[in-house]
């Protein structure tokens, strides 16, 4: 009886793993074994699935590169609330794959995922008021969303966090915090923005005394996502000394050494310096005239230099021009650069008429410096770069040669209001690059940012 027992239970157990192997469906597509079961858990209504499977024919993962079908499977993951699928979807929509770029579509699928709680949705929309792409520009909605994406533990979002802090641009200059999240991106990062957050925390270290290093060290040790950590600088310690915050570029325009510069440069400052060149001579500066809405400035020289004049007309689509300032700051340069290219559009952002875009390739600390065409004379100020990293890291699309200048209008009718005078340029020959070279190098200054 035992035996029968027994037997039956092999035969009951045999069957039913026979029934069990008939029921699921040999892998007869050609599709490789994780990418047939990813198809398998989508087909059956799972989200997560139907994102990575999108995700694997974008990237060409073990399928065919085809965006359209990425793209039908973003579309189910997002109507299944999925927020990794909808931020794809709005990545879809922005870089036109599987679909025309349709950009205000993309801004809501970032909207939905970032209210999902989507960290690099939360960046990337953070990026887009920053800059103002495709949104009224918001620093402080941009730093918020940041600083959101950043907690959420997203690594590029610490790292650019980091930089606002270690300069002051965020409102709140803070060594201690900006050690504490460029310690953390970087443990993390690799490649440029890796890079870029070890510098920040090199910079920030040397704000900070032995005990404060001592105490971020700790915070950081125990930081984990979801948790906003605490400032590690020490209360009542007295004035904390003045240190570069930020730097950028002018250019001389005025008969008493008046320098040209972006009014974001210098706002904000406790104190401002003008450098030459060479680095000899450094003086004590102070803003004479500003227009915040078109972001120039006007500050005090020291009458060293050659003024730069200014040209009577706005630059034309494909026209040669070269650039002069001082990129990337005291973090990784100190000297003068050079850079030449040509107009590439008229307008700036969002079709801005108050800008012009360039291909001359530029860096942080640049702002401020003189464009020029091929006579010297100054055609922009300038204005931005998009921020490539940033950019990259919240679209995958590493942007080239987005640089913007300023239109010489507004400047020119600032200058004119408060009694400055200025050269304007005649109609000439163009220049050699080495004359260029020279005229630009005399005629640009540093300026400093001290708080």
């Amino acid at each position: 009886m035992r035996r029968k027992v027994v037997f039956r239970a092999i035969v009951g157990a045999v069957l039913a793993a026979s029934i069990l192997t008939s029921c699921v469906k040999p892998n007869t597509s050609g599709l490789p074994a994780n990418i047939y079961a990813l198809q398998l858990r989508a087909n059956r209504g799972d989200p997560v699935a139907a994102n990575n499977l999108g995700v694997a024919y974008a990237n060409g993962a073990g399928v065919p590169q085809d965006f359209n079908e990425a793209k039908k499977w973003y579309v189910f993951a997002s109507e299944h609330g999925n927020p990794a699928g909808e931020y794809n979807l709005a990545i879809a929509y922005e870089r036109g794959q599987g679909t025309p770029i349709d950009l205000p579509e993309a801004l809501k699928w970032f909207e939905l995922a970032s209210s999902h709680n989507s960290a690099a949705a939360k960046f990337a929309l953070g990026v887009k008021y920053q800059t103002g792409k495709g949104v009224p520009r918001d620093p402080q909605e941009g730093i918020r969303l940041i600083h959101a994406a950043a907690v959420d533990g997203f690594a590029e979002a610490q790292a650019v966090l980091a930089a606002s802090y270690l300069d002051g641009s965020n409102g709140d200059g803070n060594d201690g915090l900006a050690y504490e999240w460029s310690s953390l991106a970087a443990s993390k990062l690799t490649g440029p923005m890796g890079v870029l957050a070890m510098k920040e925390r090199e910079a920030s270290e040397k704000g900070l005394t032995p005990a404060e290093l001592t105490a971020a060290q700790a915070i950081t040790a125990q930081w984990k996502p979801g948790v906003d950590p605490a400032s590690p600088l020490q209360e009542g310690g007295g004035p904390r000394p003045m240190r570069i915050r930020g730097q950028g570029s002018g250019f001389i325009v005025g008969k008493n050494g008046e320098v040209a510069t972006d009014y974001h440069v210098v706002a904000s400052c406790r104190e401002l310096r003008v450098k030459d060149p060479a680095g000899k001579i450094d003086i004590v500066s102070r803003v004479i005239a500003d227009d915040r809405n078109n972001d120039i400035a006007v500050v005090s020289g020291g009458g060293f230099g050659a003024r730069l004049k200014i040209a009577g007309a706005p630059p034309a689509l494909g026209e040669t021009i070269a650039t002069y300032g001082f990129p990337l700051g005291p973090l990784l340069s100190n000297t003068g650069n050079m850079t030449t290219g040509s107009v590439s559009s008229v307008t700036g952002m969002q079709q801005n008429a108050k800008m012009f875009q360039i291909t001359a390739p530029i860096q942080a600390g640049s702002s401020g410096g003189p464009v020029v065409d091929e006579t010297g004379a100054a055609v922009g100020l300038v204005a931005a770069k998009l921020n490539a990293l940033a950019v990259a890291a919240s679209t995958g699309d590493l942007a080239q040669n987005v640089n913007f200048a300023w239109q010489m209008q507004p400047l020119k009718a600032l200058l004119e209001r408060e009694g400055i005078v200025f050269d304007k340029a005649a109609k000439g020959s163009g220049r050699s690059m080495g004359e260029l070279a020279d005229l630009l190098q005399k005629g640009t200054v540093k300026i400093e940012c001290w708080r």
